[in-house]
């Protein structure tokens, strides 16, 4: 449950980016000024309220990871000559915005939240394409002065009552243009992330847990995302413009579960290699290539979101082996089985039982944290 000093800072993040941009722009602009650097202009003033305000994270792994994949998604956007920017904001709510001219920021918050590069990117490019379709100056030509006054005034009261208050009042002033402008976002960050490495699928992910997030919060605030669409029809419009792109929709990559890694070493100077669904030891066999061709297979498998039930252990002609819908994963001969003893058919069983435990434990987890 969001308390009232935990609102007042939310809406005083969010409230503070906006008054930000409104005073910025009610600074005359030089009559000579190209519209470009106009919109630049106005965004390096509110830049330096932001900066004012809020603690700018510093740490060089961080800044690199966010520059790194604002880099990326900027330069496939509609303008990839904006002076675009990416920092943190240290702020507990999960919250990004974008300034005009290519200014974005991101919280520390938000970056606890998205599961993998993938998911960061979503955000990032929804980001990039607020500012690459020049959203920011648009929100200024429709916003007015009442509502620009009334977030002023809830901003320098720091009370949670008038806060609230002065939300929903703002909201019902703003409301109206917010929805075209974050489709438009939502979808161009669809068409950006089609271009890099990134997966475009997390831009549903994100959202998908988004909407676990609001189920359970027993008070759900929405804050900066007050006067956006309902997160359920984003989902809705985002799932159909991917399959309308014939976007496979696979969400495991971005969503980051199911996470195989091979690992390889030498023991007693036989090279080994050990297979491992989310850091968990599922078999390990003196013979790295049959450990590889199974984690492909599995790959493929886990991106169609396998059952443990789908997974078993079973006999063939000359062995036991490990099966999922029908496909070997492994085939053991006496060859394989460990010198601590048992059989063939005991290790197919043991490997089998490992994978089907690590799949519903991940499935479990992503039941409970979305």
């Amino acid at each position: 449950m969001i308390g009232p000093a935990r609102a007042a800072s939310v809406l005083r993040f969010a409230s503070g980016m906006l008054a930000a941009l409104l005073l910025a722009a009610a600074v005359p602009p030089a009559l000579a000024a190209p519209a470009e650097d106009q919109e630049i202009r106005i965004g390096r003033q509110a830049v330096t309220e932001i900066e004012a305000k809020f603690k700018i994270v510093k740490d060089a792994a961080v800044t690199a990871r966010v520059n790194r994949i604002g880099a990326a998604v900027s330069a496939v956007s509609d303008r990839p000559r904006l002076p675009y920017s990416f920092k943190v904001v240290e702020f507990d709510q999960v919250n990004a915005v974008a300034l005009p001219g290519g200014f974005i920021y991101v919280t520390t918050g938000l970056l606890r939240f998205v599961r993998s590069d993938h998911e960061l990117a979503a955000v990032i490019a929804h980001e990039v394409a607020h500012a690459a379709l020049a959203h920011g100056m648009e929100m200024m030509r429709r916003a007015n002065q009442a509502a620009f006054v009334t977030l002023l005034v809830a901003i320098f009261a720091r009370d949670a009552n008038l806060a609230q208050g002065a939300q929903i009042f703002s909201t019902g002033l703003l409301s109206g243009y917010a929805r075209d402008l974050e489709r438009d976002a939502d979808l161009a960050s669809i068409a950006y992330l089609s271009k890099t490495d990134y997966s475009p699928v997390a831009v549903l992910t994100v959202l998908e847990r988004l909407v676990r997030l609001e189920q359970l919060s027993p008070r759900p605030d929405p804050g900066a995302f007050a006067q956006h669409p309902k997160i359920a029809e984003r989902v809705q419009y985002v799932e159909a413009e991917l399959r309308a792109r014939r976007i496979p929709l696979i969400r495991r990559v971005p969503a980051n579960y199911l996470v195989l890694s091979v690992r390889e070493h030498s023991e007693e100077g036989v090279e080994v290699a050990d297979l491992l669904v989310n850091g968990r030891p599922i078999v390990r066999l003196p013979d790295p290539a049959r450990i590889k061709e199974a984690a492909d297979l599995l790959d493929r498998l886990f991106d169609t979101d396998l059952e443990p039930f789908e997974v078993s252990a079973a006999a063939y002609p000359g062995g036991w082996g490990v099966f999922a819908r029908g496909w070997a994963v492994f085939r053991f001969t006496t060859r394989d089985v460990p010198p601590e003893g048992g059989s063939v058919r005991d290790l197919a069983v043991t490997i089998a039982f490992r994978l089907r435990a690590a799949i519903d434990e991940d499935i479990r987890r992503r039941r409970l944290q979305g």
